[in-house]
């Protein structure tokens, strides 16, 4: 499915760029972009050994009426945030009905040509709006009931998403499994939770393997083993929330960073030198919200974070913008750190995912609460150090964290 999708994609940005616009390109694994501009994506699906290929690109779009129909949060739909959100796309040239019937034929083309077939039917522009019924569609995570944890795991296939609900005997009593990812047969993923039913962490990877044994199946860009991997994790929440005694909820909010990929959260925690807050956490007023420091003056929870690391020997680095983290991870691993503590949002981590990879250096990532720039579109902003609201750090949990690392690094 993988090649599949690179050549429509490739055929629909050269049909593009025969009729006349400029750096058109494809951003795997699926969107088009011109002048990087989002100008639409293509998806590929496949059911009874037949692909299944579709296409979008935007002729004209409402920002305002998009958002709303996705049911963002209502302070999204500021002037300012509407404005952020149309940076991101673009639409296809104001053309005649000619030009629009030239790049057609166009795309047919080369789209023909990419997977050696015939151009024999020649489809209308569709212009009106479909009213047809919409499926179900499934968020994560689950209401946390108890024993519902729930996480996501980041491939080079896209980003998987899972929860699961477990019994009294730490049995699957439900899971979940969805992502912008690519999978055949395309009900894959339901066929795993079906057979995970009822099953212990140690018994996942045998069900598994089991059914794959006898499927034809594939994963674009990732691999059993990061499924099972997504859901060790999983697993691992309900641990981490008995040895801190803290809820589902709030262990749902850990991150595991572990390029390696043999540590557990724990185990990162116990070996962590250093922890890093976001400038973002910090009151919009504090003369410090933009300085790597802090005061200590007891007003707001970053300076609880510093007073508390401070006292038990961990080195605390306010990121000041997105620049700063790079540094900073460099400098971390120049210093040769084992590991770290960190606090930031998930939309964050999953963006930019890669920067906390290059550094190669185990993390355990706290998620941040309250009004983060990803919920109110500007993550621009954010990332040059001038965004003014205000987040917010779980500090029972951060604390149980850091302490953990404390009494680790006191035995060393």
């Amino acid at each position: 499915m993988a090649q599949w999708l690179e050549r429509l994609c490739m055929a629909v940005c050269n049909g593009l760029s025969s009729s006349g616009y400029e750096n058109v390109y494809f951003h795997k694994p699926n969107d088009i972009y011109a002048n990087n501009r989002k100008l639409g994506s293509v998806y590929v699906g496949m059911q009874d050994d037949v692909i299944v290929a579709n296409g979008t690109l935007y002729r004209s779009l409402d920002i305002s009426t998009m958002l709303r129909a996705l049911r963002v949060p209502k302070e999204k739909l500021t002037v300012d945030g509407i404005h952020t959100a149309g940076l991101h796309f673009t639409t296809l040239q104001n053309q005649s009905a000619a030009d629009l019937v030239n790049l057609k034929e166009s795309l047919a083309r080369f789209m023909a040509q990419m997977c050696n077939l015939e151009t024999l039917v020649h489809t209308p522009w569709i212009d009106s709006v479909s009213h047809s019924p919409r499926g179900g569609h499934e968020q994560f995570p689950e209401p946390d009931h108890g024993r519902t944890y729930s996480g996501f795991l980041a491939t080079s296939g896209g980003v998987l998403h899972g929860s699961i609900t477990l019994d009294d005997e730490l049995r699957i009593s439900s899971a979940k499994i969805g992502g912008n990812v690519y999978v055949r047969p395309h009900h894959l993923f339901k066929k795993i939770q079906s057979v995970w039913y009822g099953a212990s962490e140690s018994e996942i990877s045998q069900r598994m393997e089991s059914l794959l044994y006898d499927l034809r199946w594939e994963m674009s860009g990732f691999s059993p083993g990061h499924v099972i991997k997504l859901f060790h994790r999983l697993f691992e929440r309900n641990r981490i929330a008995q040895q801190l005694a803290i809820t589902a909820s709030a262990a749902n909010s850990f991150m595991v960073h572990d390029p390696d990929g043999d540590m557990d959260a724990m185990e990162i925690a116990a070996q962590a030198e250093a922890v890093l807050v976001p400038y973002c956490a910090k009151p919009a007023w504090c003369k410090w919200r933009h300085k790597d420091g802090c005061s200590r003056c007891g007003k707001c929870d970053v300076g609880d974070i510093y007073d508390l690391a401070g006292r038990q020997g961990l080195k605390v680095t306010t990121v000041k913008n997105f620049e700063h983290l790079e540094q900073t991870l460099k400098t971390l691993k120049l210093q040769d750190t084992r590991c770290y503590i960190g606090m930031c949002c998930n939309n964050f981590y999953i963006k930019h995912e890669d920067a906390f990879r290059a550094a190669g250096i185990p993390a355990l990532l706290l998620d941040i609460a309250g009004a983060n720039c990803y919920d109110l579109l500007q993550e621009q902003a954010a990332y040059s150090g001038k965004f003014i609201a205000e987040s917010a750090i779980d500090l029972e949990v951060a604390a149980k964290v850091i302490h953990i690392a404390h009494q680790s690094n006191a035995c060393h």
